[in-house]
């Protein structure tokens, strides 16, 4: 299942809120982690409300090792990346809204974003 499934199966969940549709979804990406081991990737913007997946694996079935990509508008650069899972877990209270499948991010500042990393 791709993203077009993703999108479309959200769809019937979704009351196409603007907050849902203004929010950016991040393209997924098959990279290394900081080990060299194969990872799918997402990225977090700052500034930006981000969907994001609860599951990837129940959608990208190339791997199930995934890394979020925390990416840096003021120094236009990835501050870093975390575990997948853990970072799920960290960014809760930040969380809009979500659904079976996917939550919204809030817009994070920079300081939140290097925050993350920290803990």
């Amino acid at each position: 299942m791709g993203f077009f499934d993703r999108k479309k199966d959200n769809e019937k969940e979704i009351n196409q809120s603007p907050l849902w549709n203004n929010a950016y979804t991040p393209s997924y990406n098959y990279l290394s982690d900081s080990n060299g081991n194969p990872a799918g990737s997402f990225s977090l913007n700052e500034g930006i409300a981000t969907r994001l997946l609860k599951k990837p694996h129940d959608f990208y079935e190339e791997t199930d090792r995934f890394i979020l990509l925390l990416i840096s508008s003021t120094d236009k650069k990835i501050i870093g990346t975390l575990p997948y899972d853990k970072a799920l877990k960290q960014l809760d209270p930040y969380k809009l809204e979500e659904t079976k499948d996917e939550v919204i991010i809030r817009p994070l500042t920079y300081a939140e974003l290097t925050g993350l990393i920290k803990s």
